[in-house]
């Protein structure tokens, strides 16, 4: 088993954000650029396909996402309230349905997670996918540039050993578990870097 795969696996890992600054060998990519909003955009979704590309050459090993489970979900408050919150449930279950029922999946269970930062959580559930010809990539990517009420999904390279993640349109991190790697595409991704992180990337590269 790869070694990403095997920490993903595993429900002692934590894999939260913010991604770049909670793992030592990681890179922060800036994506939305430009002076309009339709520009702002365009950018964001073609630096991230780009960076994609670099990192998986169409390629991707494993993703994967959590599904949180709230309090909230079983309140029985007025019944306005009830219903508005049978509809988020609802859109949480059914994405994450579609994509147990599209691809070979491992569901781990009760991940750790900090209490104090989040009341309202019961239980967190992580979804580990593999994928198959139905698995469109840059269509994900896209889309959670667009729609950023969805869980973020997270791509897996085992080949470069790293996790991928456009956490919205403003930016995106790339998580290596071997040096030599994060070495190896620390120049490919420079022209990406995020300017406010710069200092702390090339630092990491003495670690």
């Amino acid at each position: 088993m790869n070694i990403v795969e095997e920490k993903i696996l595993n429900r002692d890992f934590r894999y939260e954000p913010p991604y770049f600054y909670n793992n030592n060998y990681a890179l922060r990519c800036e994506l939305g650029i430009g002076e309009s909003d339709e520009e702002y955009l365009a950018n964001a979704k073609k630096r991230a396909t780009e960076i994609f590309n670099i990192l998986f050459e169409n390629k991707v090993d494993m993703f994967f996402f959590d599904n949180y489970i709230y309090d909230f979900d079983f309140d029985m408050g007025d019944i306005v309230y009830i219903n508005n919150l049978i509809s988020v449930v609802k859109k949480r279950l059914k994405f994450c349905l579609d994509y147990q029922k599209k691809f070979q999946h491992i569901i781990i269970r009760d991940i750790p997670y900090d209490k104090d930062d989040v009341d309202d959580i019961v239980r967190r559930n992580r979804i580990c996918c593999y994928p198959n010809m139905k698995f469109n990539a840059i269509e994900v990517i896209n889309s959670q540039i667009d729609n950023q009420e969805n869980p973020i999904i997270h791509l897996v390279s085992f080949d470069n050993n790293c996790i991928f993640t456009v956490y919205d349109d403003r930016g995106c991190d790339i998580v290596f578990f071997d040096k030599n790697k994060f070495k190896q595409f620390y120049p490919l991704l420079k022209k990406y870097f995020l300017d406010y992180d710069i200092v702390l990337m090339e630092q990491r590269l003495n670690f």
